[in-house]
This record gives structure tokens, sequence and C-alpha cells, in this order.
């Protein structure tokens, strides 16, 4: 995996770790209607979400002029996007085409429909679960911790991602894996050095994101994703 493709997995990651991106993506992403941009241009990006903690699945689809930073766009006119059999409807604190479902939804696809009458499905891959162990109770500070995770070794194109986080801001510690074969990952000193003493409660994500099989020629990416139950631990020197 290139150097741009790890950093843009982390921030996926990270992105869905808490409210705060998601009120940030609300608040500073303008956006068009699809229907006034060049179809041909438009980049797709699609998610399927499992947080284990609420049991519930998010699907939601982000449409963008340009490639992978441009312009959001909401889909208006005649086009449309479907996932399984239900529309999405545009929602501005994803930034995107969203529902929500009860339990865990681990198959399915998106159909796309854009104001040309060109259609592109493209089915969600699969995504292992992921736990932690029993064992994980405490992180110490004065020294580099593995967090080994309960669930199958990664493999091509399968990340974890680790966040350790607290209610104060910048008090907080993120750490990826995208290794092949990997059955763990590694929270340096470094990045412990903000993390406050006492309980922080611990979020693991497991994904599955590949490219788009039908697109236009900017392309787009496709993933599915599972949190893991958190796990609050104590923080120590």
């Amino acid at each position: 995996m290139t150097h741009t493709n790890k950093q843009k997995m982390k921030k996926i990651l990270l992105s869905s770790v808490s409210l705060f991106a998601l009120l940030l993506a609300f608040t500073s992403c303008d956006k068009e209607n699809a229907s006034d941009v060049n179809q041909n241009k438009i980049y797709t990006d699609y998610e399927v979400f499992y947080d284990k903690n609420t049991d519930k699945t998010w699907a939601v689809a982000r449409f963008r002029f340009g490639g992978p930073t441009g312009t959001l766009l909401e889909l208006d006119s005649t086009a449309y996007v479907l996932f399984n059999q239900d529309t999405l409807a545009y929602n501005g604190l994803f930034g995107g085409h969203f529902k929500e479902y009860a339990g865990r939804i681990s198959t399915g696809s998106f159909t796309y429909k854009n104001v040309d009458g060109a259609i592109f499905v493209n089915s969600i891959p699969a995504c292992d679960t992921i736990a932690f162990l029993p064992s994980f109770t405490t992180l110490q500070k004065s020294q580099a911790q593995t967090i080994t995770w309960g669930g199958s070794t990664l493999a091509a194109n399968q990340a974890v991602g680790v966040f350790v986080g607290s209610w104060t801001w910048g008090q907080d510690a993120l750490v990826f894996q995208d290794a092949d074969g990997a059955n763990n990952l590694v929270l340096g000193i470094t990045q412990m050095s903000n993390l406050a003493l006492g309980s922080a409660t611990v979020y693991m994500d497991r994904q599955t994101d590949v490219a788009v099989s039908q697109g236009t020629s900017e392309g787009g990416r496709i993933r599915s994703k599972y949190r893991a139950l958190n796990k609050v631990i104590q923080v120590i020197n």
C-alpha cells in the first residue's frame, strides 16, 4: 500500500471515532448539486459501518466532484443512490446520502444512477469481526504497549485502527495497522504522551477498503467497517 493510501485510510478510521469529526464535516464542507457538474468527473465513496456498541449499521454514499477531496455533491434531479433496495437521502451531518439500520448488515450493494442515466453497482467487501482481549485493562505510558486483538489476522486491503480518547481535547492517541498477517499493533511512548492518567475509553475499528468495480473515470472507494465493543481501561505511568 502506498504512503498516500495509508494516510487516506488513517483519516477514514479516525473520522468515525467521534462525533467531533462528524460535526466538523457538517460545519466546514460546502456542497453543490450533482446535476450541475460533469457526470464523468464524479468520484464515489461508499461505506457500510457497523457499531457493536449500538448494534446499528450505517450505509453512507458520498459523491465528490473531481476526486476524493473535491466538492461534496448532493444527488438531485433524476439521480439517486440505493443501498440494496432503499433510497438513501442526503444527510448534512454525514456529508452524504445516508440510512441507518438495526443490527449488523454484512452484505449488500450500492446502486448509483446519475442524471445521464448511467448506472453503477458496487457490492460491499467482506469485513471480519474484531474484539479487545479480556486481558487488555491498562496502558502504561512509560513503555511501548502491544495491543493484540481477538479475531483473524489482516489480509490484503484490510486495516485496524485503535483510538484512545477522553472528553478533553488533545488527550488522545491513535495507532494504525495495515500489514498483511498482523494480529496486533503497537502504541509507542510518543503516541501516548498526551494521555491523561486514569480512566480512558479505547475504540477499535476494522475495515476492508477496495476500489469500486463500477464507476466514472474518477473512480472511487468502497469499504465495510466493524467497530468492536469499546473498552474502558486505566492509563498508568
